[in-house]
């Protein structure tokens, strides 16, 4: 086999390009947001929405799901796609039909029985 020809090679080099332009563009739009003025609950607001983007363990599962995905042929992809949507449609049907059931009144003149507590 020719020299650089390897899928998993391609791939590779593939996600470690992606990962330094991904890595760029978090430097830069770090910088650009320390030079801003921003209000106090924009800061809050700023560190809540990057709460675990500073973890390695989860950069590290996001990049493992990220090749993972890239790994499965596209057609793949899509039979695994119609079948989340199938079992999404499910269990909402499963759901719909145990709120109909709960939802269900007792029938009108239903019988009820004193019973003695002596």
């Amino acid at each position: 086999m020719p020299e650089g020809t390897d899928p998993l090679e391609r791939l590779r080099a593939q996600v470690d390009a992606a990962h330094a332009a991904a890595q760029r563009v978090a430097e830069q739009a770090a910088a650009r947001t320390e030079d801003a003025d921003l209000p106090p609950g924009g800061y809050a607001a700023r560190e809540q929405a990057g709460a675990g983007q500073d973890n390695p363990e989860v950069r590290a599962l996001v990049a493992l799901i990220e090749l993972a995905r890239d790994l499965v042929p596209a057609d793949v992809q899509q039979q695994v796609v119609e079948l989340i949507r199938e079992l999404l449609m499910l269990a909402r049907a499963l759901i719909y039909l145990i709120v109909s059931r709960l939802e269900r009144r007792r029938p009108v003149g239903a019988e009820v029985e004193d019973i003695p507590l002596t």
